[in-house]
Formats: C-alpha cells, sequence, structure tokens
C-alpha cells in the first residue's frame, strides 16, 4: 500500500456520512409515528405531526440563504434551532390552554375558525360565523384561524404550531431590523435573548393575538428600521405591518408611529444631512409620517367607538381598562396610568412579579425571567450608557425608547400580573435591543454588519 492509499478522509468526505447516519434514523422514526398516528389517532394529532416537517422544509432554505449574508457563522444554527424549539413551544402552550385550564380565547378562535373553514370551502365569504358584522379585533383573528384551518385542516394543535410559526417570523423581522438599524450591535447576544428568553418562546406560541401581533410588530419595526436608515423597501414592510397591526389593535400603532416620527426628526436634525435633496426627502417623509399618524388616530377612535381620540378620550379608555382587568387571582394593587408614576410602571411592567409576590408556577416562572432580566440590565451598564449618543446617531434606538416609554405608560392600567406576562412579549423585542448595544469604548465591533447592510453603507 503506497502513502496515496494511507491518505486521511477529508471532512467533506465524512460530513455526508455523518450527516446520513443521524437523518436517517429520524426519518425512519418520524415515518412510524406518522404511520402510527394517521391509524390510532384523530387528525388533531397527526395532523400536527405532518404539519411541522412541512413548514420547517418551508423555513430552512429561507433562513439557510439570509444566514449567507451573515458575518457572523453562528446565526444559521441559531435560528433554525430557534424555529425548531418555537413550533415545540406550541404543544405545552396548547397544554395549558385545553388541558390544565380547558379554557381560554384560543379554543373560541378555534372553534370558530372551524366554522369559517367550512364557507371558506364553499367560496361564501359573507363571515356569518363570526355573529358580527365587525372584521377587526378579535373577529380578524377568527378570519385568520379560519384561513389557517382551511390551509393545514381542523386541526387546534396544528392551528397553535401555525401561529407559532408565525410568531417566529416576527421574531426574525425584528433580529433583521436591528441589524439595518445598529449593525455594530452585538448581533449574537440579541438573538439568543430574542428567540429563546422563555416568554418570547412560550407566550406567542397559540392561537391568538399575540402571535400575530409579534409577526406584524415585527414587519413594522423592520420597515421602521429600513426606514430611519433611508434604505429601500420600507414602504413595503411598514405598510404590510401597519395593516395587520390596524386590524387587531390599532392603539399600538401609535407607539410605532410616535417612534418613528421622533426618531426620523432627530436623523434629519444632523449636520450631515443638509443637501438640498436630503432636505425635499425629509420634507415628504415628515408628511408621510403626518399622515400615517391621522389615519391611525383615527382608526383608534373607531376601535374604541369615540368621536375623537385625544388625551381624554385614552385617559378614559386607560382608566376601564385598568377597571376590567384588575380582578381574578393575579390582580395586583399599582398607580394606573400615570406619568408621574412612569419609572415604577416601567419596572411593573417589564419585571414584575416579584419574588415574594408568587403564588403559582406561572406567577414563579414569570419572576424567575424578571429577576434575571433585571440582572442582565445591571450588568448591561456599559452598554446602556451609550444610549443618550446614539439617540441622533440611530435613530432607531429613539424608536425602541419611545415604543417602551408608552407601551409601559398604556398596559400599566393593566393591573393583573397574567395580563402583563403575556402582553410584554410586544415590548421585549425592543427591550432587548439595548441590552444589545456595543460597549462604550469598545475597540471593535463583535459582529461585522450583514452583506445587505455592507453594500447600503458602500452605496452612501
Amino acid at each position: 500500500m503506497t502513502d496515496t492509499d494511507a491518505q486521511p478522509r477529508s471532512s467533506a468526505d465524512t460530513h455526508p456520512k455523518v450527516l446520513t447516519a443521524i437523518m436517517v434514523p429520524l426519518i425512519v422514526g418520524y415515518v412510524a409515528m406518522f404511520t402510527y398516528a394517521m391509524r390510532y389517532t384523530s387528525y388533531d394529532i397527526w395532523g400536527a405531526i405532518f404539519l411541522a416537517p412541512v413548514l420547517i422544509a418551508i423555513s430552512v432554505p429561507i433562513l439557510t440563504r439570509y444566514a449567507r449574508t451573515e458575518a457572523n457563522r453562528y446565526i444559521g444554527p441559531i435560528l433554525i434551532f430557534a424555529l425548531l424549539l418555537k413550533l415545540a413551544a406550541a404543544i405545552p402552550r396548547y397544554l395549558m390552554v385545553a388541558v390544565l385550564y380547558e379554557n381560554g380565547d384560543a379554543l373560541r378562535y378555534s372553534d370558530t375558525g372551524i366554522a369559517l373553514r367550512e364557507e371558506l370551502l364553499n367560496f361564501d365569504f359573507s363571515f356569518v360565523a363570526l355573529g358580527t358584522n365587525s372584521r377587526t379585533g378579535t373577529q380578524f383573528v377568527e378570519i385568520v384561524t379560519g384561513v389557517a384551518y382551511t390551509l393545514v385542516g381542523p386541526s387546534i394543535i396544528s392551528g397553535f404550531i401555525f401561529f407559532a410559526w408565525l410568531s417566529y417570523w416576527g421574531l426574525f423581522f425584528f433580529y433583521r431590523a436591528f441589524r439595518v438599524a445598529i449593525p455594530d450591535g452585538d448581533a449574537t447576544r440579541y438573538a439568543l435573548l430574542l428567540f429563546f428568553l422563555p416568554s418570547m418562546l412560550f407566550w406567542p406560541s397559540s392561537i391568538g393575538k399575540e402571535a400575530w401581533m409579534t409577526l406584524v410588530l415585527g414587519l413594522m419595526t423592520y420597515g421602521s428600521a429600513l426606514l430611519l436608515e433611508r434604505r429601500r423597501g420600507a414602504s413595503v414592510y411598514l405598510a404590510l405591518g401597519l395593516a395587520g397591526v390596524l386590524a387587531v389593535r390599532p392603539h399600538m400603532a401609535l407607539l410605532a408611529i410616535a417612534g418613528i416620527g421622533l426618531g426620523y426628526v432627530l436623523r434629519s436634525g444632523r449636520a450631515s444631512r443638509v443637501a438640498q435633496f436630503s432636505r425635499t426627502r425629509t420634507i415628504l417623509g415628515l408628511g408621510v409620517i403626518a399622515v400615517l399618524t391621522l389615519v391611525v388616530t383615527q382608526r383608534v377612535a373607531d376601535f374604541f367607538g369615540v368621536d375623537e381620540f385625544n388625551l381624554d378620550t385614552a385617559v378614559e379608555t386607560l382608566e376601564y381598562a385598568e377597571g376590567q382587568t384588575s380582578q381574578g387571582g393575579s390582580e395586583y394593587s399599582g398607580t394606573g396610568a400615570s406619568l408621574r408614576e412612569l419609572p415604577i410602571n416601567i419596572i411593573t411592567v417589564l419585571f414584575r412579579p416579584f419574588a415574594f409576590e408568587v403564588h403559582n408556577i406561572q406567577a414563579l416562572l414569570a419572576a424567575l425571567e424578571g429577576t434575571f432580566l433585571m440582572v442582565l440590565f445591571a450588568i448591561s451598564l456599559p452598554r446602556l450608557r451609550s444610549i443618550p449618543s446614539r439617540l441622533r446617531k440611530n435613530p432607531y434606538v429613539t424608536y425602541c425608547l419611545i415604543y417602551i416609554l408608552l407601551f409601559c405608560f398604556m398596559f400599566s392600567a393593566f393591573q393583573n400580573f397574567g395580563i402583563l406576562a403575556r402582553q410584554r412579549v410586544l415590548v421585549f423585542p425592543l427591550v432587548l435591543t439595548l441590552l444589545a448595544l456595543p460597549m462604550v469604548g469598545a475597540r471593535r465591533r463583535r459582529d461585522r454588519p450583514t452583506l445587505e447592510t455592507r453594500s447600503a453603507l458602500s452605496a452612501d
């Protein structure tokens, strides 16, 4: 035997064999499980077993393609592993609603969605099953559920998995917004917090408003980041996200519009943007933001059934919400929506319940996560110190801060820890942005910009 005959195998020769050794048993096991489920279980179960791999097969090529634009070689595995965990989280979320409590909005959405599916399959778009002429808010989510069931079949477990998949893509767009707007930020840290924080995995993984809002807020935030950075494609993502938010919770669109407006003004005031063309574009941009503000404000007024949405009606609405939510086993006594008490309300909305306020396992898990986040904020002070200097340099940071402050002001009226635990997942992606800012005085960036970001910067 010659030396050439004894050459060691390269990694290119061994990797396919290792992959085959891993994949073949998985595929065989899946086929066996699916066959057994089809024979001995209902469509509720075997339909979900069929759906999950289909969603993975659709998603992985998209995620892999995006990961190639990242200089960070870890982001691809992170995105794919996060997808698998997100779909898996739909199962305990389903068990909590359907088995543990046997009650929840998701069950109602599912029942109405099944009825709507029958109408849609017969090309009947009257939506009689809704029982109302409204097509927004709760009814819109019921319509989305009906469309989902038309695609995946009338399986409630499949519905949970499908909505979890939608919320995953919302988180994906939050991540893309971070990479566009803060290219020198710690992308690995942000991705790990965004995709793997227990609240982000669990609460939006259900048929309901949280999953839908995570999706459309992610789209809207990505569009906002593109707009604030003067990048192409902003209008498409912003319009899609804004339309989705207006259909379910229009008042939350006001938070984003306020952040966009202030961020855009600060960005436009930079000395480097004094060219006549930039001035014209700035005026047009501010005009668009003004029109969006009027449209959203009117939509909010219609949603709450008032003639005009202003400070007085906003306070009345928050007081009404306080009366409706300060009940049940998770209620607490708070200050309510108040600018004077805003610092306390920020802590309440983002971090409570505290450990000494815990009365059940669900509250304990929320308290542990809140404690973790408080500790993370404390050790992230070197990152948070960069916020004042970035308010004009990075208008996206301004957008995040305004959204967070207004969100905490609004949701301080909901004096119920159970409600807060679910709702704050809609602000956590922006809160986590602040925890992934670059260190003050850092000599080098931890994560280089994406190829997309670098090409845009060179074009400028």
